[in-house]
């Protein structure tokens, strides 16, 4: 199965600049700013550590990650430092949200506070493909703890 193709057009200026083309004379020149980018998402879970986490963006107002659980991994307790959403690309499992268990299935999509404490376990054995958005405030830089 081909990887999902997802396309993110932010609603705000994501300053993606490279300097890797040439100009006429040779020297390098910076790359225009992009407002979008077209990220692959893997379908399948493939071989690889029990949890693999790969981050597939990390700007000014937004981090993506993908995050696979392999053979029944958790993802631990933890908290993010920014509202963030978790997309179930593949795979079934709950996630603890507090005292509640929510069920987790392909497609959905989950909304978190900044600091919300929560943790996603996959189906016994099982195994997941998760799609983290961290949303940062205006002004943080792409090093910032999330």
């Amino acid at each position: 199965m081909k990887p999902a193709r997802f396309i993110l057009v932010t609603l705000f200026a994501l300053t993606i600049v490279g300097t890797n083309s040439a100009n006429a004379n040779g020297t390098s020149a910076p790359v225009a700013p992009s407002t979008h980018r077209v990220f692959e998402i893997p379908q399948s879970i493939g071989s690889g550590e029990g949890r693999e986490v790969s981050v597939l963006l990390d700007a000014q107002h937004l981090k993506l990650a993908t995050v696979v659980l392999r053979d029944g991994s958790i993802l631990p307790p933890h908290r993010a430092k920014v509202p963030a959403t978790i997309l179930v690309v593949a795979g079934e499992g709950v996630i603890h949200l507090g005292k509640e268990a929510v069920p987790l299935s392909r497609g959905t999509l989950v909304a978190l506070a900044a600091n919300e404490e929560h943790d996603v376990v996959p189906r016994p054995g099982g195994d997941m493909i998760l799609l983290v958005h961290y949303l940062r405030a205006a002004g943080a830089g792409p090093n910032r703890s999330d």
